[in-house]
């Protein structure tokens, strides 16, 4: 429950981090002798009055600061009462602070440019094409510089004019080259791993690099063949009459003539074209839906072969069907359902944000940052101690359980410095030992290096995030923002919410002092007769008057008969059961009326109850609201008391604009 306290009246002060800041350090009061300056009143004042309702008029700063000094006088309880030592809140705080400080660990410059770039790219779509060299990113020296070596001899043969899919269909080690010829189709951003996408955005139709470029899975060469504007997205269904499996030329003129019959019958609307998927597609996976296809194009990740998307793409409006369509699969017919243009960069900001952040692009960011960190507090390291501390680690580094032993331990020695503080080969270890796991894609030193680079990066960020509150102002409001609203949510939660619903007592004292308050208004007791047969209504009509309820049901609802009487007894207020309102609202019986499921009904009045008190059970809603506001009204002037306000007028009329 303590999670969702922004949902309560104490929101108003977790606010967001962008509104305007204060320098002010003016005191203008105190609460218990703290003091709250201008700056710290301005700063929820700007933020919690959205739409120029922070206009500094007397009225709307008095309103505001007799909230704020009530907030503040909650907090100082809070803490009085040492609520911020509780573990389950510090807990939460601590995990909140992890998740807000995610988003200031990384250069924001850079990955601001990084969405920019990844809605900029995602306008374009590019047909490309490449020639592969493998190497593993982890390779020894020599494997890589022969692959390096390999891939220079291929772009001098490109620079002496042959032909660039002759090259890869000969050379790549791209398996799919011996088939498309190096090309790899039509793709946009988030479609290839960044350095290739980064590569081929930076040609044009044509250009082939200049530099091979280098990705985790070894060198590439590459070539634009094609760009377009990106055509957004498209949703259609299909019908598909399938080529047998190694079909004959004779069995593809067959499939042919089937479906241009079938178009036929469609596009004279003699057929329509659901009717025609569910009777002819061959497609059973899309028959049972009319056809319908998820939703492919530009920034999904739905690819369908480019006949296909041509011709889908090709449809001006929603309803419009393709003239028969092959693929390597069969004969289609297509109808389009929608389309969806590219959408503004304000409304694709987010949605590629979270792509970037999903993206290898991201250590981009991550990287400047760490880098920035280093410079900015006198890194500096050790590699002999690295390589000495290396040297002696055993082949268990592989099997995800190494541990180290005692001599390594006891000959602890600085491996770097960042901002003083000194990183040791023990506080290495311990990194190694906790984050190790079962590796045999790297040899020992590529696997060591990405530990050791992880433990750098991992400190330099630790560090960072450990000193957020000093160099990030918004991050230190938005931490003691949260700290105070969980803070008064369990001061809240003691002192009125719980108390108010669990002191039964004190509710029942406060609605005999408000019972005038809580009163029913005008209430007919009436019973409710309603029976399926007129005969039998009749019968009951008769008896109303003279025999209860119960006695009239036992005398006429028999076993095993459809015919039968039911009753409803209760008490009703006007304007709270229309059924009852309807009547005359006197003492006796109302005529037998018939409804409109050919039932029949009529109401006994038995008698109009005066206005009276309403009892705790039948008013607790009302009573614990009214009870809890009681609460901590005098809690407060309570507070006020233990922690006397003091206004410094002068400083609070300058503020005053109007």
């Amino acid at each position: 429950m303590k999670k969702h306290f922004a949902v309560v009246s104490l929101s108003l002060f977790l606010v967001s981090a962008f509104a305007q800041t204060s320098t002010d350090t003016r005191t203008l009061f105190t609460a218990g002798g703290d003091k709250v300056t201008v700056s710290d009143f301005q700063y929820v004042y700007n933020k919690n009055n959205v739409n120029n309702q922070a206009d500094y008029s007397e009225k709307s700063l008095r309103d505001y600061l007799n909230l704020y000094e009530n907030f503040r006088l909650k907090v100082k309880e809070a803490e009085a009462l040492h609520l911020d030592t509780i573990s389950s809140l510090k807990t939460e705080l601590e995990g909140y602070r992890k998740q807000l400080a995610k988003s200031y660990l990384t250069d924001r410059e850079i990955s601001d440019k990084l969405i920019t770039e990844g809605y900029e790219r995602s306008k374009t779509e590019i047909n490309a094409s490449h020639i592969l060299v493998k190497c593993d990113e982890n390779a020894n020296p020599a494997d890589t510089l022969a692959a390096f070596k390999k891939i220079l001899a291929l772009k001098k043969r490109l620079d002496k004019g042959e032909v660039f899919e002759k090259v890869a269909k000969e050379n790549s080690e791209d398996p799919s080259a011996k088939t498309n010829e190096g090309n790899i189709g039509w793709f946009t951003v988030f479609g290839t791993i960044y350095p290739f996408e980064t590569a081929v955005y930076n040609l044009k139709p044509g250009e082939t690099g200049i530099t091979p470029v280098r990705t985790e899975f070894g060198y590439h060469l590459v070539k634009v063949n094609q760009v377009r504007s990106a055509r957004g997205q498209v949703h259609v269904a299909h019908l598909l009459i399938r080529f047998p499996e190694n079909a004959t030329l004779a069995q593809k003129d067959s499939v042919k003539k089937q479906i241009e019959n079938v178009y036929g019958l469609i596009s004279s609307g003699k057929l329509p074209f659901e009717e025609a998927v569910k009777t002819f597609s061959d497609d059973k996976a899309t028959r049972v839906k009319g056809g319908e296809l998820q939703w492919f194009g530009s920034g999904t990740s739905i690819r369908m072969v480019p006949e296909f998307e041509d011709a889908a793409f090709g449809l001006q409006k929603d309803g419009d069907i393709t003239k028969p369509v092959m693929t390597q699969f069969g004969w289609h017919i297509i109808k389009r359902l929608e389309k969806r243009e590219m959408p503004s960069f304000a409304d694709a900001k987010a949605d590629v944000k979270k792509k970037v952040e999903r993206d290898s692009r991201s250590q981009v960011a991550k990287s400047v940052l760490v880098e920035r960190i280093k410079k900015e507090n006198g890194f500096s390291q050790f590699p002999d101690i690295k390589s000495s501390f290396v040297s002696k680690l055993d082949s268990a580094i592989f099997k995800g359980n190494w541990r180290a032993d005692s001599a390594l331990r006891t000959s602890s020695k600085s491996l770097f410095v960042l901002a003083g503080k000194d990183y040791t080969t023990n506080d290495f270890a311990d990194y190694i030992e906790k984050n190790s796991k079962k590796r045999s894609d790297k040899n020992k030193d590529a696997l060591l290096n990405e530990y050791y680079d992880g433990f750098v990066n991992a400190k330099c960020l630790e560090y960072e995030e450990s000193m957020l509150e000093t160099k990030k102002p918004d991050f230190k409001n938005l931490m003691k923002e949260y700290k105070d609203g969980i803070l008064l949510f369990e001061l809240m939660d003691r002192m009125v919410w719980t108390k108010a619903v669990k002191d039964t007592t004190g509710l029942e004292a406060f609605r005999k002092n408000n019972e005038q308050k809580y009163l029913w208004n005008d209430r007919a007791e009436a019973v409710i007769f309603n029976c399926n047969d007129k005969k039998i209504c009749d019968a009951a009509y008769k008896l109303a008057a003279k025999k209860s309820p119960a006695e009239i049901k036992a005398k006429l609802n028999k076993d095993g008969e459809k015919a039968h009487i039911s009753t409803i007894e209760g008490k009703y207020e006007k304007g709270a059961y229309d059924v009852v309102d309807k009547t005359n609202w006197k003492v006796g019986l109302n005529p037998i009326a018939k409804l409109n499921d050919s039932s029949y009904q009529f109401i006994l009045i038995k008698q109009i109850a005066k206005p009276e008190p309403k009892t705790l059970k039948e008013a607790k809603g009302y009573i614990v609201s009214d009870y809890q506001e009681y609460l901590e009204k005098t809690w407060l002037a309570d507070l006020r008391k233990k922690y006397p306000i003091e206004v410094n007028e002068l400083v609070f009329t300058s503020l005053i604009k109007r």
